[in-house]
Protein backbone atom coordinates (compact mmCIF):
# COMPACT_ATOMS: atom_id res chain seq x y z
CA UNK A 1 0.00 0.00 0.00
CA UNK A 2 2.74 2.71 1.29
CA UNK A 3 4.78 1.80 -2.59
CA UNK A 4 1.56 2.48 -4.75
CA UNK A 5 0.88 5.76 -2.75
CA UNK A 6 3.94 6.70 -2.60
CA UNK A 7 5.00 5.62 -6.86
CA UNK A 8 1.50 7.48 -7.73
CA UNK A 9 2.79 10.26 -5.90
CA UNK A 10 6.06 10.49 -7.93
CA UNK A 11 3.60 9.72 -10.46
CA UNK A 12 1.32 12.87 -10.06
CA UNK A 13 4.64 15.00 -9.77
CA UNK A 14 6.41 14.15 -12.75
CA UNK A 15 3.07 15.01 -14.94
CA UNK A 16 1.79 12.29 -17.79
CA UNK A 17 3.53 14.45 -20.70
CA UNK A 18 4.69 10.92 -22.16
CA UNK A 19 1.32 8.78 -21.88
CA UNK A 20 -1.88 8.90 -23.71
CA UNK A 21 -4.17 10.83 -21.25
CA UNK A 22 -1.99 13.57 -21.61
CA UNK A 23 -2.89 13.79 -25.48
CA UNK A 24 -6.21 13.52 -24.76
CA UNK A 25 -6.25 16.02 -21.83
CA UNK A 26 -4.32 19.21 -20.34
CA UNK A 27 -4.85 18.14 -16.55
CA UNK A 28 -6.37 16.15 -14.88
CA UNK A 29 -9.02 17.38 -12.61
CA UNK A 30 -11.65 15.04 -10.86
CA UNK A 31 -13.56 16.31 -7.82
CA UNK A 32 -14.15 13.29 -6.08
CA UNK A 33 -10.82 11.60 -6.97
CA UNK A 34 -10.36 10.82 -3.75
CA UNK A 35 -11.47 7.62 -1.59
CA UNK A 36 -14.74 7.55 0.02
CA UNK A 37 -13.09 6.34 3.05
CA UNK A 38 -10.36 8.89 4.15
CA UNK A 39 -8.43 7.18 6.51
CA UNK A 40 -6.72 10.65 8.31
CA UNK A 41 -9.39 11.66 10.15
CA UNK A 42 -9.86 11.91 13.85
CA UNK A 43 -11.91 14.40 16.36
CA UNK A 44 -9.02 14.61 18.01
CA UNK A 45 -6.99 16.71 15.34
CA UNK A 46 -6.35 20.30 15.26
CA UNK A 47 -5.88 22.82 12.19
CA UNK A 48 -4.17 25.55 11.64
CA UNK A 49 -5.00 27.79 8.79
CA UNK A 50 -2.81 30.62 8.08
CA UNK A 51 -4.83 32.90 5.66
CA UNK A 52 -2.46 34.92 3.43
CA UNK A 53 -4.70 38.14 3.41
CA UNK A 54 -4.64 40.09 -0.34
CA UNK A 55 -3.54 37.60 -2.67
CA UNK A 56 0.01 36.36 -2.59
CA UNK A 57 2.78 35.44 -4.07
CA UNK A 58 2.64 32.08 -3.25
CA UNK A 59 4.71 30.61 -6.82
CA UNK A 60 8.28 32.48 -5.78
CA UNK A 61 7.73 30.97 -2.24
CA UNK A 62 6.73 27.20 -3.10
CA UNK A 63 7.24 26.35 -6.70
CA UNK A 64 10.14 28.25 -7.15
CA UNK A 65 11.50 26.44 -10.58
CA UNK A 66 9.96 29.27 -13.06
CA UNK A 67 11.49 31.61 -15.36
CA UNK A 68 12.95 34.71 -13.13
CA UNK A 69 9.68 36.93 -14.79
CA UNK A 70 8.05 34.74 -12.27
CA UNK A 71 9.95 34.56 -9.42
CA UNK A 72 13.23 37.16 -8.99
CA UNK A 73 14.13 36.17 -6.02
CA UNK A 74 15.98 32.36 -7.36
CA UNK A 75 16.12 29.53 -4.75
CA UNK A 76 17.24 27.53 -1.88
CA UNK A 77 18.40 24.16 -2.20
CA UNK A 78 16.74 21.16 0.03
CA UNK A 79 15.72 17.77 -0.13
CA UNK A 80 12.04 18.08 -0.82
CA UNK A 81 10.80 17.64 -4.21
CA UNK A 82 9.27 21.44 -4.31
CA UNK A 83 11.21 24.22 -4.92
CA UNK A 84 11.82 26.32 -2.00
CA UNK A 85 12.19 29.73 -2.95
CA UNK A 86 15.13 31.72 -2.54
CA UNK A 87 12.71 34.87 -0.79
CA UNK A 88 13.13 33.00 2.35
CA UNK A 89 15.93 33.80 4.64
CA UNK A 90 16.33 30.21 5.47
CA UNK A 91 18.29 30.53 8.53
CA UNK A 92 18.47 28.67 11.42
CA UNK A 93 18.18 30.96 14.74
CA UNK A 94 19.81 29.93 17.93
CA UNK A 95 17.60 30.42 21.08
CA UNK A 96 19.31 32.83 23.50
CA UNK A 97 20.42 30.83 27.11
CA UNK A 98 18.42 33.37 28.89
CA UNK A 99 15.22 31.44 26.90
CA UNK A 100 15.35 28.56 28.48
CA UNK A 101 14.90 27.20 25.12
CA UNK A 102 17.91 24.86 23.86
CA UNK A 103 19.07 24.44 19.81
CA UNK A 104 17.69 26.45 17.31
CA UNK A 105 14.84 27.15 15.16
CA UNK A 106 15.06 25.12 12.11
CA UNK A 107 15.79 26.91 8.54
CA UNK A 108 12.90 26.28 6.01
CA UNK A 109 15.06 24.11 3.95
CA UNK A 110 15.09 22.42 7.06
CA UNK A 111 11.55 21.41 7.37
CA UNK A 112 10.84 21.55 3.46
CA UNK A 113 10.94 17.54 3.89
CA UNK A 114 7.59 18.02 6.42
CA UNK A 115 5.85 19.88 4.22
CA UNK A 116 3.61 18.47 1.13
CA UNK A 117 3.01 21.34 -1.75
CA UNK A 118 0.49 21.20 -4.27
CA UNK A 119 1.74 23.79 -7.07
CA UNK A 120 -1.89 23.34 -8.82
CA UNK A 121 -4.51 24.94 -6.44
CA UNK A 122 -7.57 26.32 -8.66
CA UNK A 123 -10.88 27.51 -7.33
CA UNK A 124 -12.37 27.07 -10.62
CA UNK A 125 -10.47 24.60 -12.89
CA UNK A 126 -12.58 24.47 -15.19
CA UNK A 127 -13.32 28.29 -15.96
CA UNK A 128 -11.21 29.65 -19.08
CA UNK A 129 -8.90 32.14 -16.60
CA UNK A 130 -8.72 32.51 -12.84
CA UNK A 131 -10.73 34.30 -10.73
CA UNK A 132 -9.41 37.95 -10.17
CA UNK A 133 -11.91 39.19 -7.84
CA UNK A 134 -11.55 39.87 -4.08
CA UNK A 135 -14.81 39.30 -3.23
CA UNK A 136 -15.32 36.19 -4.87
CA UNK A 137 -11.90 34.77 -4.08
CA UNK A 138 -12.73 35.73 -0.83
CA UNK A 139 -16.12 33.45 -0.92
CA UNK A 140 -13.96 30.46 -2.32
CA UNK A 141 -11.26 30.62 0.44
CA UNK A 142 -13.70 31.17 3.38
CA UNK A 143 -16.77 29.10 2.58
CA UNK A 144 -16.04 26.57 -1.07
CA UNK A 145 -18.31 28.39 -2.86
CA UNK A 146 -18.20 31.43 -5.33
CA UNK A 147 -21.19 33.21 -3.54
CA UNK A 148 -19.86 32.69 -0.51
CA UNK A 149 -22.20 31.41 2.69
CA UNK A 150 -21.05 29.89 6.00
CA UNK A 151 -17.81 30.12 6.35
CA UNK A 152 -15.46 27.63 7.15
CA UNK A 153 -14.95 27.52 10.70
CA UNK A 154 -18.55 27.91 11.26
CA UNK A 155 -19.36 24.90 9.99
CA UNK A 156 -16.44 22.85 12.39
CA UNK A 157 -18.13 24.60 15.05
CA UNK A 158 -21.78 22.97 14.03
CA UNK A 159 -20.37 19.87 12.68
CA UNK A 160 -17.57 18.89 14.97
CA UNK A 161 -18.14 16.33 17.68
CA UNK A 162 -16.66 18.00 20.45
CA UNK A 163 -19.56 21.40 20.04
CA UNK A 164 -22.94 21.24 19.68
CA UNK A 165 -25.65 23.96 20.62
CA UNK A 166 -25.18 23.85 24.39
CA UNK A 167 -21.99 25.23 25.36
CA UNK A 168 -22.26 23.21 28.69
CA UNK A 169 -21.41 20.09 26.20
CA UNK A 170 -18.74 21.21 24.64
CA UNK A 171 -15.35 18.63 25.13
CA UNK A 172 -12.90 21.60 24.06
CA UNK A 173 -12.33 24.94 23.24
CA UNK A 174 -14.16 26.75 19.85
CA UNK A 175 -12.71 26.82 16.96
CA UNK A 176 -11.09 30.81 16.63
CA UNK A 177 -10.67 32.91 13.88
CA UNK A 178 -7.67 35.63 14.63
CA UNK A 179 -7.05 38.65 12.44
CA UNK A 180 -9.54 41.30 10.65
CA UNK A 181 -8.28 41.35 7.96
CA UNK A 182 -11.31 41.64 4.91
CA UNK A 183 -10.23 37.97 3.27
CA UNK A 184 -9.92 37.06 6.99
CA UNK A 185 -13.12 37.46 8.68
CA UNK A 186 -15.31 35.64 6.23
CA UNK A 187 -14.41 32.82 7.70
CA UNK A 188 -16.39 33.39 10.45
CA UNK A 189 -19.73 33.91 8.85
CA UNK A 190 -22.29 32.10 10.90
CA UNK A 191 -23.71 28.72 9.94
CA UNK A 192 -27.29 28.93 11.76
CA UNK A 193 -26.83 29.91 15.50
CA UNK A 194 -23.02 28.33 15.09
CA UNK A 195 -19.71 30.67 14.66
CA UNK A 196 -16.51 30.18 16.05
CA UNK A 197 -14.70 33.30 18.66
CA UNK A 198 -13.42 36.18 16.68
CA UNK A 199 -10.92 38.16 17.67
CA UNK A 200 -8.81 40.56 15.71
CA UNK A 201 -5.43 40.46 17.21
CA UNK A 202 -3.59 39.43 20.20
CA UNK A 203 -3.98 42.73 21.77
CA UNK A 204 -7.51 42.93 21.40
CA UNK A 205 -7.95 39.67 23.05
CA UNK A 206 -5.63 40.52 25.79
CA UNK A 207 -8.08 43.26 26.54
CA UNK A 208 -10.95 41.01 26.71
CA UNK A 209 -11.51 39.78 30.33
CA UNK A 210 -15.27 38.67 30.68
CA UNK A 211 -18.31 40.64 32.53
CA UNK A 212 -16.24 42.53 35.32
CA UNK A 213 -13.80 44.62 34.35
CA UNK A 214 -10.61 42.75 36.53
CA UNK A 215 -12.48 39.11 35.07
CA UNK A 216 -14.65 38.69 37.90
CA UNK A 217 -17.62 36.30 37.31
CA UNK A 218 -21.53 37.03 37.10
CA UNK A 219 -23.28 35.65 39.99
CA UNK A 220 -25.27 32.87 39.38
CA UNK A 221 -28.55 34.95 39.89
CA UNK A 222 -27.39 37.75 37.69
CA UNK A 223 -26.39 35.04 34.46
CA UNK A 224 -29.70 33.18 35.54
CA UNK A 225 -31.83 36.45 34.84
CA UNK A 226 -29.74 37.45 31.86
CA UNK A 227 -30.33 34.24 30.47
CA UNK A 228 -34.17 34.28 30.84
CA UNK A 229 -34.36 37.70 29.13
CA UNK A 230 -32.23 36.61 26.35
CA UNK A 231 -34.61 33.78 26.00
CA UNK A 232 -37.75 35.88 26.26
CA UNK A 233 -36.19 38.11 23.50
CA UNK A 234 -35.56 35.24 21.45
CA UNK A 235 -39.13 33.72 21.52
CA UNK A 236 -40.95 37.06 20.67
CA UNK A 237 -38.83 37.91 17.50
CA UNK A 238 -39.02 36.33 13.98
CA UNK A 239 -37.48 32.84 13.13
CA UNK A 240 -34.37 35.02 11.29
CA UNK A 241 -34.07 37.37 14.58
CA UNK A 242 -34.20 34.20 16.61
CA UNK A 243 -31.16 32.95 15.07
CA UNK A 244 -29.32 36.20 15.21
CA UNK A 245 -30.19 35.73 19.13
CA UNK A 246 -29.18 32.53 19.52
CA UNK A 247 -26.04 32.56 18.53
CA UNK A 248 -25.08 36.21 20.89
CA UNK A 249 -26.69 33.73 23.81
CA UNK A 250 -24.18 30.91 22.43
CA UNK A 251 -21.35 33.09 22.61
CA UNK A 252 -22.09 34.68 26.11
CA UNK A 253 -22.29 31.18 27.52
CA UNK A 254 -18.98 30.64 26.18
CA UNK A 255 -17.27 33.56 27.67
CA UNK A 256 -18.84 32.46 30.73
CA UNK A 257 -17.94 28.82 30.58
CA UNK A 258 -14.81 29.37 29.51
CA UNK A 259 -13.70 32.23 31.65
CA UNK A 260 -10.16 30.58 33.03
CA UNK A 261 -9.19 30.78 29.48
CA UNK A 262 -10.34 34.16 28.68
CA UNK A 263 -8.52 35.42 31.85
CA UNK A 264 -5.43 33.20 32.28
CA UNK A 265 -2.48 35.51 32.06
CA UNK A 266 -1.26 33.00 29.44
CA UNK A 267 -3.28 34.38 27.01
CA UNK A 268 -1.88 37.73 27.01
CA UNK A 269 0.93 36.64 25.18
CA UNK A 270 2.78 40.03 24.94
CA UNK A 271 1.54 41.46 28.43
CA UNK A 272 2.85 38.82 30.25
CA UNK A 273 6.15 37.31 29.24
CA UNK A 274 6.36 35.43 32.48
CA UNK A 275 3.07 33.51 32.46
CA UNK A 276 3.59 30.18 32.04
CA UNK A 277 1.17 26.93 30.63
CA UNK A 278 1.74 23.68 29.36
CA UNK A 279 5.22 24.10 29.93
CA UNK A 280 6.12 27.18 27.73
CA UNK A 281 6.46 31.03 29.08
CA UNK A 282 5.31 33.48 26.45
CA UNK A 283 9.10 34.54 26.82
CA UNK A 284 9.44 31.26 25.11
CA UNK A 285 6.66 31.75 22.26
CA UNK A 286 8.16 34.54 21.36
CA UNK A 287 11.10 33.37 20.89
CA UNK A 288 10.38 30.47 18.60
CA UNK A 289 7.66 32.86 16.69
CA UNK A 290 8.91 36.22 16.85
CA UNK A 291 7.34 39.45 17.86
CA UNK A 292 5.84 40.82 14.93
CA UNK A 293 1.77 40.90 14.63
CA UNK A 294 1.87 37.36 13.06
CA UNK A 295 4.38 35.78 15.21
CA UNK A 296 2.41 36.91 18.58
CA UNK A 297 -1.08 35.69 16.69
CA UNK A 298 0.93 32.79 16.05
CA UNK A 299 1.56 32.61 19.70
CA UNK A 300 -2.26 33.00 20.99
CA UNK A 301 -3.11 30.44 18.79
CA UNK A 302 -0.77 28.26 19.84
CA UNK A 303 -2.39 29.36 23.31
CA UNK A 304 -5.85 28.08 21.98
CA UNK A 305 -4.19 25.04 20.65
CA UNK A 306 -2.76 23.71 23.92
CA UNK A 307 -6.50 24.54 25.59
CA UNK A 308 -8.06 22.27 23.13
CA UNK A 309 -9.62 24.46 20.01
CA UNK A 310 -9.67 22.14 17.35
CA UNK A 311 -9.12 24.69 14.63
CA UNK A 312 -7.54 28.27 14.18
CA UNK A 313 -7.55 30.76 11.65
CA UNK A 314 -4.50 33.40 11.79
CA UNK A 315 -5.30 35.80 9.15
CA UNK A 316 -1.67 38.00 7.95
CA UNK A 317 -2.49 41.18 5.73
CA UNK A 318 -0.17 43.01 3.53
CA UNK A 319 -0.06 40.59 0.78
CA UNK A 320 -1.73 42.92 -2.13
CA UNK A 321 1.15 44.20 -3.27
CA UNK A 322 0.17 45.93 -7.03
CA UNK A 323 3.75 48.72 -6.69
CA UNK A 324 6.80 48.77 -4.91
CA UNK A 325 6.63 45.06 -3.86
CA UNK A 326 10.07 43.40 -3.28
CA UNK A 327 10.83 44.86 0.51
CA UNK A 328 6.96 44.02 1.55
CA UNK A 329 7.00 41.06 0.14
CA UNK A 330 10.35 40.16 1.04
CA UNK A 331 9.34 41.18 4.63
CA UNK A 332 5.76 39.42 4.38
CA UNK A 333 7.84 36.28 3.30
CA UNK A 334 10.21 35.80 5.71
CA UNK A 335 7.72 36.63 8.58
CA UNK A 336 5.85 33.37 7.45
CA UNK A 337 8.98 31.51 7.31
CA UNK A 338 9.38 32.80 10.83
CA UNK A 339 6.14 31.64 11.68
CA UNK A 340 5.51 28.03 9.55
CA UNK A 341 9.45 27.13 11.20
CA UNK A 342 7.95 28.29 14.98
CA UNK A 343 5.19 26.14 14.52
CA UNK A 344 7.34 22.91 13.39
CA UNK A 345 9.31 23.53 16.31
CA UNK A 346 6.99 23.64 19.33
CA UNK A 347 4.47 21.08 17.97
CA UNK A 348 7.32 18.66 17.59
CA UNK A 349 7.79 19.46 21.50
CA UNK A 350 4.62 19.70 22.42
CA UNK A 351 3.14 16.82 24.47
CA UNK A 352 -0.66 16.23 23.40
CA UNK A 353 -3.04 14.58 25.97
CA UNK A 354 -4.20 12.09 23.81
CA UNK A 355 -0.29 10.50 23.41
CA UNK A 356 2.88 11.67 21.03
CA UNK A 357 2.80 15.11 20.31
CA UNK A 358 1.04 17.97 18.66
CA UNK A 359 2.87 17.37 15.69
CA UNK A 360 1.58 13.88 15.14
CA UNK A 361 -2.18 14.86 15.72
CA UNK A 362 -1.92 18.83 13.81
CA UNK A 363 -2.01 20.09 10.18
CA UNK A 364 -0.85 23.67 9.32
CA UNK A 365 -1.54 24.91 5.92
CA UNK A 366 -2.23 28.38 4.10
CA UNK A 367 -4.52 29.96 2.18
CA UNK A 368 -4.84 32.87 0.08
CA UNK A 369 -7.16 34.51 -2.40
CA UNK A 370 -5.40 34.21 -5.46
CA UNK A 371 -1.63 34.49 -6.38
CA UNK A 372 0.14 36.96 -8.75
CA UNK A 373 0.46 37.73 -12.14
CA UNK A 374 1.12 40.59 -14.90
CA UNK A 375 4.78 40.72 -14.40
CA UNK A 376 7.13 41.90 -16.90
CA UNK A 377 11.04 40.35 -17.31
CA UNK A 378 11.91 41.47 -14.26
CA UNK A 379 9.95 39.92 -12.33
CA UNK A 380 7.37 42.46 -11.65
CA UNK A 381 4.72 45.24 -13.34
CA UNK A 382 5.47 48.69 -14.45
CA UNK A 383 4.94 49.88 -10.84
CA UNK A 384 7.90 47.19 -9.31
CA UNK A 385 4.53 44.90 -7.74
CA UNK A 386 1.90 42.49 -9.42
CA UNK A 387 -1.64 42.08 -10.27
CA UNK A 388 -4.06 39.23 -10.73
CA UNK A 389 -5.48 39.64 -14.36
CA UNK A 390 -6.21 35.76 -14.22
CA UNK A 391 -3.41 34.12 -16.18
CA UNK A 392 -2.04 30.32 -15.15
CA UNK A 393 0.45 32.10 -12.63
CA UNK A 394 -2.09 33.79 -10.57
CA UNK A 395 -4.68 30.69 -11.08
CA UNK A 396 -2.16 27.94 -10.18
CA UNK A 397 -1.89 28.64 -6.21
CA UNK A 398 1.00 26.74 -4.56
CA UNK A 399 -0.61 25.91 -1.00
CA UNK A 400 1.02 22.90 1.71
CA UNK A 401 -0.01 20.71 4.55
CA UNK A 402 2.77 20.30 7.01
CA UNK A 403 2.21 17.90 10.13
CA UNK A 404 3.21 14.34 11.00
CA UNK A 405 0.70 12.62 8.95
CA UNK A 406 1.63 14.97 5.66
CA UNK A 407 3.52 13.37 2.67
CA UNK A 408 6.32 15.31 3.59
CA UNK A 409 8.52 17.16 1.05
CA UNK A 410 6.38 15.68 -1.74
CA UNK A 411 5.07 17.89 -4.62
CA UNK A 412 1.30 17.14 -5.91
CA UNK A 413 1.36 18.33 -9.43
CA UNK A 414 3.40 20.34 -12.08
CA UNK A 415 3.64 23.63 -13.68
CA UNK A 416 6.11 24.48 -16.55
CA UNK A 417 8.63 26.88 -15.80
CA UNK A 418 7.90 29.73 -18.35
CA UNK A 419 4.76 30.51 -17.63
CA UNK A 420 3.26 28.52 -14.50
CA UNK A 421 1.30 26.84 -16.77
CA UNK A 422 0.26 23.29 -16.09
CA UNK A 423 1.93 20.77 -17.19
CA UNK A 424 0.22 17.99 -19.83
CA UNK A 425 -1.61 15.55 -17.72
CA UNK A 426 -1.29 17.27 -14.36
CA UNK A 427 -3.40 16.87 -11.26
CA UNK A 428 -5.26 20.33 -10.33
CA UNK A 429 -7.50 20.32 -7.42
CA UNK A 430 -10.19 22.79 -6.68
CA UNK A 431 -10.54 24.36 -3.54
CA UNK A 432 -13.62 22.90 -2.04
CA UNK A 433 -11.31 19.61 -2.63
CA UNK A 434 -8.65 21.69 -0.13
CA UNK A 435 -11.70 22.55 2.40
CA UNK A 436 -13.16 19.27 2.20
CA UNK A 437 -9.71 17.89 3.26
CA UNK A 438 -9.83 19.90 6.46
CA UNK A 439 -13.29 18.76 7.30
CA UNK A 440 -12.13 14.96 6.80
CA UNK A 441 -9.11 15.84 9.21
CA UNK A 442 -11.30 16.68 11.73
CA UNK A 443 -13.54 13.70 11.00
CA UNK A 444 -16.50 15.82 10.08
CA UNK A 445 -18.96 14.88 6.93
CA UNK A 446 -17.26 16.93 4.36
CA UNK A 447 -20.60 15.88 1.99
CA UNK A 448 -22.31 17.92 4.51
CA UNK A 449 -20.89 20.81 3.09
CA UNK A 450 -19.47 19.77 -0.10
CA UNK A 451 -21.11 17.32 -1.57
CA UNK A 452 -19.62 17.22 -4.99
CA UNK A 453 -15.61 17.02 -3.57
CA UNK A 454 -13.98 15.03 -2.04
CA UNK A 455 -10.15 15.38 0.37
CA UNK A 456 -6.95 15.24 -1.06
CA UNK A 457 -5.69 12.22 0.07
CA UNK A 458 -2.10 12.68 -1.62
CA UNK A 459 -1.49 15.08 0.72
CA UNK A 460 -0.85 12.46 3.50
CA UNK A 461 1.62 10.03 3.49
Amino acid sequence: MTRIKANRRNFLKMGLGGTAAAVAAPYFFSPNRARANFDYGDKDNHLIILNLDGGARTVPMFNASVASRYNPYNEHASAAAWSVGGVFANAAIPFDVASGLTGSLPSITDIATDMAVSVAMDHTPDAASGEGSHTVARNWIASGYNAGGPGIMSHIMKLHKYYGSEVAKFGSFPPVVIGGGDATTPFARPAGDSEPLKTTSFAEFASQSGDGDAGEQQPDWARAFESGLDNHMRNTHSASDRTTMSRLALGKDAVEHFRNVFTDPALKVEAEPTAEKYGYTNAQLAAIFGTSTFGRNAALASRFLMEGSTAMVIGDNGWDTHSGEMTPFTNSAQTLERVLCGFNYLLKNLPHPAGGTYWDRTMVCTISEFGRDNMMAGGYNSGGGSDHTGTPAMRNQAWFMMGGAAAGGMQLGQTNSEDVSLVAGSQVYSTQNYLATWLAWLDIDYAEVFPGAAPIEDFFA
